[in-house]
């Protein structure tokens, strides 16, 4: 491809309107993204050419901005400056844009790495006109059907798009991703020997119950969540890959995640056993770049959540966890973490059925709510709010959840008010929001939060662009 004068105008027009909407205190990538695309739709191409270190593409259904940002912590230890769609704009709009934020006005660009999140969907197109040097492949799950259609499509579409040269890190424990590396000749597993909660039985919904590669049903023999697990096929032997990263020695210690990969031990502040798999993918892609495992620890140790995974506010009442639901299997790993914490429960859940959380929200007849219900006595107030609160708040009537402790409130902040009221020390609170509620949510509990010293030096960074 060769850069015309549709390139130059395309990347000024970008660089133009970057630097009025960060004047202003706005991000600035998806807008410059959409209207570089729209005079010139090889920009993105045309950009990714100039990064000598090679592209690392992140993708999957759940992960990906938590992985992207452990590997960028990571990075930045390294002392490496790289080009990164931090804040998960992941459609070619987000990602043209945060290749412009780091191109010069003469077209070279600042780094010679990029980090880049792409959405599973978004893919084929990318990689017209991408070609990563390293994929990571998180795992695949039912989510949003109404724009992704059938998961079998998906994972066809992700798996056709990949070129052969690309050096591939998977999910061993995802059969719909360890497929992946059937054709490959590059390929890096990563997985988990077992943690607490991994079950020989399991009645959790799972994406795998058969083979990939000749359809007989999947033999178990461990399950970690969902379809992720010890699996083999009977039928034409296809199993799962023996990890080349293994997580073992899995444990949860004051709040931090503690594993073992090989003989040095790492830890990750983040509650939930499924981000593990996060941070092995992380640790798999800095490895192959080749970053010591000191510096590997020193990333996933400093790294704080990111934009609602995960992530801890300090308000006056206590703290509150908030965490982006999407999916069945997502949700049903934030249950497992809420119940796990063995102190009573006030949650908010916050649905909406908007474009970006998916129109169609009989999703939420998936989710394992009865567990809830079951521990009904562990629960002191569930908070629904949204556009669909009230769907939400039938659900959990259904699952078993007492109706005197179902509160709906439309209105964000007195829902926030709701949850915190007559709170007690010992009580711990969770808000658990689809996509478009995010980031309202979290710019009220900013507002509020107070300042505390962390336990441990804050070395993420913050904003897009360069690193």
């Amino acid at each position: 491809m060769k850069r015309t004068w549709r390139f130059w105008l395309a990347l000024w027009a970008g660089k133009i309107i970057t630097k009025g909407l960060l004047v202003t205190g706005k991000k600035g990538t998806t807008l410059p993204g959409k209207i570089a695309n729209w005079i010139d739709p090889q920009i993105m191409g045309l950009l990714s050419v100039a990064y000598s270190d090679g592209i690392i593409m992140i993708t999957g259904t759940n992960g990906k901005t938590t992985t992207a940002n452990l590997l960028a912590n990571i990075l930045h230890q390294f002392g490496e400056k790289f080009a990164f769609n931090q804040a998960g704009a992941n459609l070619l709009t987000g990602i043209t844009g945060a290749l412009i934020q780091d191109t010069r006005w003469n077209g070279f660009s600042r780094a010679h790495l990029a980090l880049l999140e792409v959405d599973e969907a978004t893919v084929p197109k990318f990689c017209e006109q991408v070609s990563p040097t390293l994929a990571i492949v998180t795992n695949f799950f039912r989510d949003q059907l109404d724009r992704y259609g059938e998961l079998d499509t998906t994972v066809r579409m992700v798996k056709n798009s990949l070129p052969k040269e690309t050096v591939l890190v998977l999910n061993a424990d995802d059969p719909l991703v360890a497929q992946f590396g059937l054709d490959h000749e590059q390929v890096i597993y990563y997985g988990l020997e077992r943690t607490p909660d991994s079950v020989s039985e399991s009645l959790e919904t799972r994406e795998a119950r058969f083979c990939p590669a000749c359809g007989t049903e999947l033999n178990y023999t461990l399950f970690h969540y969902g379809q992720l697990g010890l699996f083999n096929c009977l039928g034409c032997g296809f199993h799962r890959p023996e990890p080349e990263i293994l997580a073992q020695n899995v444990r949860l210690e004051e709040g931090l995640l503690l594993f073992r990969v090989g003989v040095t031990s790492f830890s990750l502040s983040l509650q939930g056993y499924y981000n593990l798999y996060n941070a092995l993918a992380a640790l798999s892609a800095a490895r192959h770049l080749g970053i010591n495992d000191e510096l590997i620890e020193r990333g996933l140790r400093g790294f704080i959540p990111q934009a609602g995974r995960m992530e801890r506010f300090y308000l006056p009442e206590g703290e509150i966890t908030l965490t982006l639901v999407k999916n069945p299997t997502g949700f049903d790993q934030v249950i497992q973490t809420m119940l796990g914490v063995n102190k009573p429960l006030r949650i908010l859940i916050g649905i909406n059925d908007l474009a970006a959380d998916g129109r169609d929200i009989s999703w939420l007849w998936d989710v394992n709510f009865e567990r809830l219900g079951i521990l009904d006595a562990n629960i002191t107030q569930v908070i629904c709010t949204g556009l669909r609160a009230e769907d939400m708040a039938l659900r959990l009537k259904y699952a078993g959840v007492s109706v005197e402790k179902l509160v709906l409130e439309h209105t964000l902040s007195e829902a926030l008010d709701r949850l915190q009221a007559s709170r007690a020390a010992e009580e711990v609170a969770f808000i658990l929001p689809t996509y478009t509620l995010l980031f309202p949510l979290r710019e009220i509990l900013e507002s509020r939060q107070i300042r505390v010293e962390l336990s441990h030096p804050k070395t993420n960074v913050g904003g897009e662009g360069t690193y």
